[in-house]
């Protein structure tokens, strides 16, 4: 059928089996062809298509409603609620979000871009449901991992033990997060999978038995289960569990949902799905290559990009880390982005040096902090966006102590076309409000090492931020260290720019370009400030103008605002950064622009000064 033609979910109750199953077929095809072209998440989406379909099939979008946790899976979603036609613009400036949105559709019922949230928001619209009257069922996909994350274990707690409120968990088994899921949930899971042996006798029942007797087999294999081991996690808090059952298996899954849907109590369905299945590169792929993808070509797996021997911001601070583990012993505490912060080569050559916690910032952040008790250097590297989610724990049980974490800030500042719920632009913020935070970017590779060097060799919290995209590459040869200092890159006599971070290198190229004669300040060290060389500066008179690719409240600008009032300055300052703005997905351009923070709005701000 086609795709673009689909209006609501509603066309898929006059289909039968066969027709359904084709459909999951032509939607694989359509995935692979798109997201070759666009880029997005390519495995996870793939491996739910039939789940999906057989959700929408059973339940009735958007009078009962579905909560996807993380939102990065609810592709095939949106193709059956009808945007099939807009997936030519998906991540893309004004186009389709890669996460459920508000805005695009009624069917998006709840908003998220980070795991663990789901069932607690589950929660709250059962409650909504009661109060408002409204008879519907609410329906939660979370994956292996996510249900890890502690605000998952605590909906689970409250909603296990509430009669008055029926909620239906589906249970998106792939065994995967990003990459492999960690932890004794996860072996948990594994057991409740059981054996290959286990899983293709199930696979045969599925397919050879009628639908009466395969119930009579599972209430009897339930039985005799019962028999010789006690029930699982799920049952003992509360839940009715079913399965495990093949996710990719249309027929059992339909059939399994109208089943779980007549049912009066809350109910974990355990369903196991192949992540990649359709799309072979991404069905071998172990390591979470295919969960995020940029454009690639479909028929080799290959992505259309040419790094040019340039690496990832990622890719420096792991290589950088592995050099100074030469030097001194240091733990790295990573919640769940192994691949993502690309310290796969780092586990392999330092496993007893690693440990990943899963989808756990909280945990990572206070099991960093124990370690930084009993004197081991450790690294925590978190995406800017994920740092948020342990704000309480890196204030109370690192920044007030004054223990020696060094917190990596991945992705800070704009990340383009991950857009609204993962922009990097609050963690200074965040830092700024704790006491006896460092907080540092630097400029390049070589000063990121010097950074690092000094933030291990001092003895309080220290945070060196780096943005998404690639730098280029240096020789980690010099071995100074980069104190608390800031550092004048360009003399000038109309004014002085302050910044920090790889777009200095972009300041510095547009002042030549436009001949502007503003003098430039790298200011490495957003926490504490150069008072030195501020002084110096501020000596001079000249008009400030602080660039930041942040958010506005609580950042420099406001540092050296204090600074100024509290020393009697009367510079004229004035400050570029976002305020008071969702920025949404797009390009990195695309982001600068909304932001009003590109290189044009530097010139007229400047040429207006």
């Amino acid at each position: 059928m086609d795709l673009n033609q689909i209006k609501d979910p509603a066309f898929l109750k006059t289909k039968n089996l066969k027709e359904l199953e084709l459909l999951a077929e032509e939607i694989r095809v359509f995935l692979i062809d798109h997201i070759s072209e666009t880029g997005g998440h390519l495995a996870s989406n793939l491996g739910v298509v039939e789940l999906s379909i057989a959700l929408h099939y059973v339940f009735d979008s958007p009078k009962d409603t579905f909560i996807f946790d993380v939102s990065h899976q609810a592709y095939v979603h949106k193709i059956l609620t009808g945007r099939a036609s807009e997936f030519h613009t998906l991540r893309q400036q004004g186009g389709l979000s890669g996460y459920t949105s508000y805005r695009e559709s009624i069917h998006d019922k709840w908003e998220s871009g980070h795991a663990g949230t789901s069932i607690a928001a589950q929660v709250g619209y059962l409650y909504a449901n009661e109060l408002n009257n409204i008879e519907a069922d609410v329906i939660s996909i979370v994956g292996d991992a996510s249900i890890t994350n502690g605000t998952n274990m605590e909906a689970l707690n409250l909603l296990g033990s509430d009669s008055k409120h029926k909620g239906i968990i589906v249970l998106n088994d792939n065994k995967m997060s990003i990459s492999k899921s960690v932890g004794s949930l996860s072996n948990f899971l594994m057991r409740l999978r059981g054996s290959k042996l286990n899983n293709f006798i199930r696979k045969v029942f599925d397919k050879i038995l009628p639908d009466f007797l395969f119930r009579m087999f599972r209430q009897i294999k339930r039985s005799v289960k019962a028999l010789f081991q006690a029930r699982n996690m799920f049952e003992d808090i509360g839940y009715v569990y079913i399965g495990p059952i093949d996710g990719n298996n249309l027929k059992r899954l339909i059939k399994t949902l109208e089943y779980v849907k007549k049912m009066k109590r809350s109910v974990v369905l355990h369903v196991v799905t192949q992540k990649g299945k359709g799309y072979k590169y991404a069905e071998d792929d172990i390591e979470g290559s295919y969960h995020g993808v940029s454009p690639f070509d479909k028929e080799t797996g290959v992505t259309l990009s040419h790094p040019n021997g340039r690496p990832t911001w990622s890719e420096v601070i792991s290589t950088i880390i592995e050099k100074l583990e030469e030097e001194r012993h240091i733990m790295v505490v990573m919640p769940a982005m192994l691949v993502g912060a690309k310290f796969t080569d780092f586990q392999q050559k330092y496993p007893h040096r690693i440990v990943d916690v899963g989808i756990a910032e909280e945990l990572a952040a206070d099991m960093s902090a124990a370690l930084a008790l009993n004197k081991v250097d450790v690294f925590l590297p978190l995406y800017s966006t994920f740092s948020q989610r342990a704000y309480d724990q890196i204030l109370h049980d690192i920044a007030r102590p004054n223990l020696k974490v060094v917190i990596g800030i991945d992705r800070a500042g704009f990340v383009g076309e991950d857009g609204q719920t993962h922009q990097g632009l609050y963690d200074i913020s965040m830092f700024l409000s704790m006491p006896n935070v460092t907080v540092t970017m630097p400029r390049n590779m070589a000063e990121a090492y010097g950074l690092l060097r000094y933030g291990f060799n001092q003895s309080g919290p220290f945070v060196i931020r780096y943005p998404r995209g690639k730098t280029v590459k240096m020789p980690l040869t010099n071995q100074t260290e980069i104190g608390l200092s800031w550092e004048m890159l360009k003399e000038g006599s109309r004014g002085m720019i302050i910044s920090y971070g790889p777009v200095l290198d972009d300041i510095l190229a547009i002042l030549s370009e436009e001949n502007l004669d503003y003098g430039v300040m790298n200011a490495r060290y957003i926490n504490p400030i150069d008072t030195d060389m501020l002084e110096a500066v501020l000596k001079t008179e000249q008009s400030l103008l602080v660039y930041e690719q942040t958010h506005a409240s609580g950042a420099l600008y406001q540092k050296i605002l204090d600074y100024m009032a509290q020393n009697n300055y009367h510079n004229k300052i004035v400050s570029m950064s976002t305020y008071n703005k969702v920025i949404s997905h797009g390009t990195l351009e695309d982001n600068m622009n909304d932001a009003g923070l590109s290189l044009d709005d530097l010139v007229a701000t400047l040429k207006k000064l």
